[in-house]
């Protein structure tokens, strides 16, 4: 598991660098079509998920509803579950969760 976790971080990073990383420092004017072979991320920052957006990255924006304004188009809103038994337990170490050692 940890090989393979590996692989999938350089593919990742891969990706990144061919794809993602242009279009960030030279955004386009308009949103390119979602990436669906990738899995996206989880933000809380406006700036974060907007710059993501436009470069085709599939993004999701943890905020509380009292900060999101009217004109925010919202496809789906759903509410967060913690599986504490299932998936922190397994891999917490001195309190924090280390599912993987980075690299």
């Amino acid at each position: 598991a940890q090989f393979q976790c590996k692989l999938l971080n350089i593919h990742v990073l891969l990706d990144y660098i061919e794809f993602v990383h242009l279009l960030l420092r030279t955004p386009l004017s308009h949103p390119l079509s979602v990436n669906r072979n990738w899995m996206g991320c989880f933000t809380k920052s406006m700036e974060v998920c907007e710059a993501l957006y436009f470069a085709g990255v599939p993004i999701w924006l943890v905020h509380s509803k009292a900060y999101i304004s009217l004109t925010m188009n919202v496809v789906h809103s759903v509410g967060l579950t913690y599986p504490d038994e299932i998936v922190r337990a397994t891999y917490m170490e001195n309190g924090v969760a280390k599912p993987f050692p980075s690299i």
